[in-house]
């Protein structure tokens, strides 16, 4: 029965988000994703009351198990426009190459001069 109220308390919270950032955006035509408000609100709640993240860590984990069940959409959307990959295969190629290194050069750049310490010349000193 505790392990239920575990499901049930952990649901409320991760539904209750969800459903407020989505009244939230709605009402005040805030330009950003409803779901992206409703993560911020839950990461509000975990820091304001961290005895619910057990709660949502019980609820959480039962999709997080079967996460590649949510991939089966992707890869029939991939085999339905194969013709249009493959005509523009070069483009996004390069498009996922160059974001890709640009996102780990930016990265790794910005990491280093976080976490180089003042008067020091190299991290590996």
């Amino acid at each position: 029965m505790r392990q239920f109220l575990h499901y049930v308390v952990g649901g409320a919270l991760v539904f209750s988000a969800y459903y407020l950032s989505l009244f939230i955006v709605h009402v005040t035509a805030l330009p950003i994703p409803a779901p992206l408000l409703g993560l911020l609100l839950l990461l509000g709640v975990l820091f304001a009351a961290p005895s619910f993240e057990r709660h949502v860590a019980k609820f959480a984990l039962f999709p997080l198990k079967h996460m590649s069940l949510l991939f089966v959409p992707a890869v029939l959307g991939v085999s339905l426009y194969w013709a249009d990959i493959v005509e523009n295969a070069l483009g996004l190629f390069i498009a996922i190459v160059l974001t890709t290194a640009v996102s780990l050069g930016t990265t790794a750049w910005f990491s280093q001069r976080l976490f180089i310490k003042k008067g020091d010349s190299s991290p590996y000193d």
